[in-house]
């Protein structure tokens, strides 16, 4: 058994033959290729309910429904060192099973999970939103604490008709690879404004609402989320070169004094 392994979760119906399906097997081959192993879940495959918005998870912290496939496919999304969400374009988005899923997925939402585990999304179009849809998979990777190393949106119609088909499956290899040595170098990912506005906005709507969040609000208080956007991120802020004010003025006097040299001598 290899020593690490990578879940992709698969929302397309068409199980095994799919463009969706093609273009994960391919990242799956490329990351055996650098030992590590790959476990494709088809969620056409599973029973999973949908949720009914009774939001009595954002108060205790787990699904009333327990008896569908939903926990165990979470799970091993959890316990991954890596993970892929794939879907192909179903009117303009992701598709239902996978819809399904993520919605189920909301006692994880606004908990910030606290490991930073790379992860891929791929999506297939008619021509069509499958970037829109890359992103969409990418964004919410952060639910299963995983980061967006890498997107992967194509264009096909019949199975395996990939406009660019050379480039497609090079870029499936080389995504692999990037995985791998992310996995394996525990890689970090550099914040962004994206993991920010997460921090801020879910930070303060749990605060305002922790009379009907209060499972939510416990875990942003003792994972100590609203210490700062440091504590989220788990990646310190380097220190100023200059530290003392002084050393600022003069850096800022020095600056200015250049920049109007230049344009003196422009004229």
């Amino acid at each position: 058994m290899a020593e690490y392994k990578v879940v992709a979760v698969n929302g397309s119906p068409h199980v095994g033959f799919g463009n969706t399906s093609q273009l994960i097997d391919a990242i799956g081959k490329g990351l055996a290729e650098h030992g590590v192993e790959m476990e494709h879940i088809f969620l056409a495959d599973k029973q999973i309910d949908y949720c009914i918005g009774c939001a009595l998870c954002l108060d205790k912290g787990k699904c009333w429904i327990n008896d569908d496939d939903y926990n165990e496919v979470a799970k091993k999304v959890l316990d991954a060192d890596g993970v892929i969400l794939g879907s192909p374009v179903y009117v303009m988005n992701c598709t239902a099973q996978m819809k399904t899923f993520l919605d189920r997925s909301l006692p994880y939402g606004h908990k910030p999970q606290p490991t930073w585990k790379p992860g891929l999304a791929v999506s297939v179009s008619a021509g069509m939103y499958d970037v829109k849809v890359a992103d969409y998979l990418a964004m919410v990777l952060r639910i299963f604490g995983a980061y967006p190393l890498n997107r992967l949106a194509a264009i096909a119609v019949s199975p395996g008709e990939f406009v660019g088909k050379d480039a497609v499956m090079q870029r499936a290899a080389d995504m692999a690879r990037d995985l791998a040595v992310a996995i394996k170098e525990k890689r970090m990912f550099p914040p962004n404004e994206n993991d920010l506005f997460f921090w801020r906005f879910m930070g303060n709507l749990v605060a305002e609402n922790k009379d009907v969040m209060e499972h939510d609000f416990v875990h942003w208080d003792e994972a100590g989320l609203y210490e700062g956007f440091e504590s989220y991120v788990k990646q310190p802020k380097a220190p100023r070169l200059a530290k003392d004010p002084e050393s600022v003025r003069e850096w800022r006097k020095a600056t200015i004094a250049e920049a109007k040299k230049k344009k003196k001598s422009a004229k």
